[in-house]
């Protein structure tokens, strides 16, 4: 990653340890892709639930040469009690989903230019 990742909290207090669990997982990230540009997570707490726990909103912002993944990963509401870890790895494999799609997108787009050269 050409810039260190940028983890913002609101809402709640910073995490060093979660911090350093987004940082792990923006790593991952260049496995599908190695040129990633700048990594933004933004870790909102959405209020605290008495019977459901605390709800976590995660927005990852995912740079890219020419080219930007946004995701944005607020919990269901049928989903009791999960917690911070949980709900990143969530919006980690939605931004792996996108960057792959990209990845492949843009390989397909190298080849057809290849083959229509010939």
């Amino acid at each position: 990653m050409q810039t260190p990742i940028q983890v913002t909290f609101r809402s709640m207090a910073h995490s060093e340890a979660l911090s350093t669990h987004l940082a792990h997982r923006a790593e991952q990230l260049e496995q599908f892709f190695d040129r990633i540009v700048s990594c933004h997570v933004v870790v909102e707490l959405e209020g605290h639930h008495h019977h459901r726990g605390d709800r976590y909103r995660f927005s990852i912002n995912v740079g890219l040469p020419g080219h930007e993944i946004l995701v944005n990963h607020r919990p269901p509401d049928d989903r009791a009690l999960e917690n911070a870890y949980a709900a990143a790895d969530r919006a980690f494999d939605d931004a792996e989903r996108q960057l792959e799609d990209w990845v492949r997108r843009g390989r397909h787009h190298r080849q057809e230019a290849d083959t229509s050269l010939l």
